[in-house]
């Protein structure tokens, strides 16, 4: 392979010195992208590394591994930019579930538990990737957490000075936050009288108040605002705070629209080495591919669902599984695609009386027509500030419920003053496109997200078929252990308590979901296995750890895959055991070290960047 070459077709794709490919299927818009030197095609277009996904990860290593301006690297995105307003403005999440650009369509197969449903995952499809069209909650988890993984180099007190040295914490210095790095990280910039009344109603119901979840001097545990990664009111995905600055670099270039179909590894005698990736541009419908140059590596940082998809479709995997679809095996990982975690969530809403219906943030961003307020998109404007600067679900609280099993909080609680239309996030968006038909108001009221942050379930990423543009099988497997049903049951009857305790009881009309004739446990239980769905927390596919005998996919101690030259995972994916936060910041701090190793600035081993300790 001589830098990008057609696979069977003749090449009808170019790239020149600023502009990236871009499938007119994939965005509405041009996408002025800076790219090296050298149009497809070229004999020079080798390159030191080819990062598979631009999204959470992958644009902290573009950046990070393109700043000596020497190295030459390749980013393969299938999505496009990430520069469309709804993106941008946090209140725009609304519109970015099941997107028909900017989100894969993801579905788990039925499940049976579920009362045979399909969870519908939402995963971001831009630069930027999910970190793009999350809720932007920044919470780092519990020191516990990284112990619990027992693995050299990720300690509490080894990752802690990596988060601190990616974050840029936007209200000045403060115990266990950073200044100096790139993940923009602020207080909520919207409050609403309900997010008052919540807090005092927690208190009433016996929570604490804790003023920074990301302090690891105290615990968890207890109500408050929960970080966000926003600055001044804009979400700062790291599309914008990494990849977009460094556009112009000379040895950078990305491709948005070009799907990675297969990883080029050769097996020989001395053992498997990989050689570069193949994609597809224009509407997925021709085979391209990128070559490394000698000492060359490709980085897996496509998350959770795609890492271990593409992995497998590369020939490392499962060997029985591959075999099966007619794949050849090259190295045989049996932890490729185990392991799979995320947080299964429920929610409990409740209408306002009419005479409060003014006070939900729905009724600040719509007016009786569901059209948009004049006054919520002029604070915005002029200040980044109102309704449109918040996603909605910004305060909250971590519980220890008496389902826990450990001293950790199990559930996370999001509170939203407004009322969910419906307990499936999706299907509530859909309905809120109904009511906007009919011309009728979005009720008020309030809802509480419940989330079973610590989940002992665990699922997996499997092919169903050698063809790289059919789905993988995705078995999210929530409620396989009863542990996390019980922990949102206990959830459901929390947030009761805290929904009837008069700071919020005077406010409230009725629960609409689950609704108050789900009364008994098996009514409960009934309503979560009807209603669960994703909290896009999906980690752990091609988990790290010292052993693939353990079922380990890449080396803690490198992040190399095992049994193969040349090729590492930097995402989501490597996470072993899921984080009791949101999972964007461990993702990004899981990058940042391995750039830095990669830039041989210090091994995982002894990578703990020079800066006065920290007490955990």
């Amino acid at each position: 392979m001589l830098g990008y070459k057609p696979i069977g077709a003749p090449a009808k794709c170019g790239v020149s010195s600023t502009r990236a490919v871009r499938p007119a299927c994939i965005s509405r818009r041009p996408v002025a992208v800076r790219a090296a030197a050298g149009p497809l095609g070229s004999n020079s277009d080798k390159y030191d590394y080819i990062l598979v996904g631009g999204g959470t990860a992958g644009c902290v290593l573009a950046n990070k591994l393109s700043a000596d301006g020497k190295k030459k690297v390749l980013v393969l995105e299938a999505g496009p930019s990430g520069d469309a307003l709804e993106v941008a403005v946090p209140a725009g999440i609304t519109r970015l579930f099941a997107h028909p650009v900017l989100d894969w369509g993801m579905s788990s197969l039925t499940q049976k538990q579920l009362v045979s449903r399909e969870v519908y995952l939402a995963r971001g499809r831009l630069l930027g990737g999910s970190s793009g069209t999350n809720a932007t909650l920044y919470n780092r988890g519990s020191a516990a957490d990284y112990d619990s993984w027992g693995l050299p180099g990720w300690s509490s007190r080894e990752v802690l000075d990596w988060f601190v040295k990616a974050e840029c914490y936007a209200e000045g210095p403060k115990p266990y936050h950073g200044q100096s790095g790139s993940m923009h990280v602020e207080q909520p910039r919207y409050q609403n009288p309900l997010h008052e009344e919540f807090f005092r109603a927690a208190a009433a119901a016996g929570l604490p108040a804790n003023p920074d979840f990301n302090d690891w001097s105290r615990p968890q545990d207890g109500y408050g605002e929960f970080q966000v990664s926003q600055r001044r009111g804009e979400r700062a995905d790291t599309y914008r705070t990494h990849l977009k600055p460094v556009m112009g670099r000379g040895n950078l270039k990305v491709i948005t629209g070009a799907r990675t179909t297969k990883v080029h590894i050769e097996k020989g005698a001395g053992g498997a080495r990989t050689r570069g990736v193949e994609f597809a541009t224009q509407q997925f419908g021709e085979r391209y591919s990128a070559e490394l140059a000698p000492g060359g590596e490709v980085l897996m940082c496509a998350g959770a669902v795609h890492t271990p998809h593409l992995l497998m479709l590369s020939g490392v995997g499962p060997g029985a599984a591959l075999r099966e679809q007619g794949v050849g095996v090259v190295a045989d990982l049996a932890g490729v695609g185990a392991n799979l975690q995320d947080h299964p969530a429920a929610v409990l809403a409740a209408r306002a009386k009419p005479e409060f219906e003014r006070l939900s943030v729905t009724s600040e961003i719509y007016d009786s027509r569901c059209n948009l307020r004049p006054g919520a998109l002029a604070a915005y404007l002029l200040g980044r500030r109102g309704p449109l600067a918040t996603t909605g679900c910004d305060h909250g609280a971590f519980v220890r419920t008496s389902a826990a099993t450990t001293q950790q909080p199990d559930l996370q609680v999001r509170f939203v003053p407004g009322c969910a239309l419906d307990p499936d996030g999706v299907k509530a968006y859909i309905a809120f496109g109904e009511l906007k038909k009919q011309g009728r108001a979005w009720p008020g009221g309030i809802t509480m997200q419940l989330l079973a942050i610590r989940p002992k379930s665990r699922g997996s990423i499997g092919l169903k078929a050698a063809d790289p543009f059919i789905n993988p099988a995705i078995n999210i497997n929530y409620f396989s252990a009863p542990e996390d049903l019980a922990t949102l049951k206990a959830g459901l009857r929390l947030a009761r308590d805290i929904a009837r305790q008069e700071p919020l009881r005077k406010y409230l009309e009725e629960e609409t979901f689950p609704g108050e004739r789900a009364s008994s446990e098996q009514d409960l239980e009934d309503y979560l296995r009807r209603t669960a769905h994703s909290g896009n927390a999906l980690v752990g596919s091609c988990a790290m750890g010292t052993s693939p005998a353990a079922g380990a996919v890449v080396s803690a101690t490198d992040l190399k895959v095992f049994g193969v030259e040349g090729l590492r995972v930097a995402d989501a994916s490597v996470l072993p055991r899921i984080p009791g936060g949101q999972t964007a910041a461990a993702t990004v701090m899981v990058a940042e070290r391995a750039a830095a190793m990669l830039r041989g600035e210090a091994s995982i081993a002894a990578a703990v960047p020079k800066r006065e300790p920290v007490t955990v």
